[in-house]
């Protein structure tokens, strides 16, 4: 039996990455009704694209305990990119109902991180 070769991935889609920050990109792009593949495209992508990238970019870093550096390399943005992410989140917890769903998507996220406060799994 003869396999066919594996189809060359997106372009944004050949960074290095944790599992745990396609996890977080995955429940990020479900919330917001955006295709995954988008969070990690060179271009900036519409309103929605954006604000999934940054929930996908807070879930990832305070909730696995990812640093700003590997985030960096999986989204291709720099840390001050990722830095405005953050705060622009921490100001959306200020909206009781913002707060409430983000509570309940860290409960979904909790069990990938490590017992020493990093991300489980395996290095893509």
């Amino acid at each position: 039996m003869m396999l066919s070769p594996q189809p060359s991935l997106p372009q944004g889609l050949a960074r290095p990455r944790h599992a745990g920050i396609d996890v977080a990109a995955a429940l990020a792009a479900w919330v917001a009704g955006v295709d995954r593949v988008a969070l990690f495209g060179a271009s900036r992508g519409g309103a929605q694209v954006a604000a999934a990238r940054q929930l996908a970019i807070y879930l990832a870093h305070v909730v696995l305990g990812h640093d700003l550096s590997r985030l960096s390399a999986a989204f291709g943005r720099d840390r001050a990119t990722l830095r405005h992410a953050l705060r622009r989140i921490e100001d959306e917890r200020d909206d009781p109902a913002f707060d409430r769903q983000l509570v309940g998507l860290e409960a979904i996220l909790l069990p990938l991180r490590s017992e020493d406060g990093s991300c489980g799994g395996a290095q893509r």
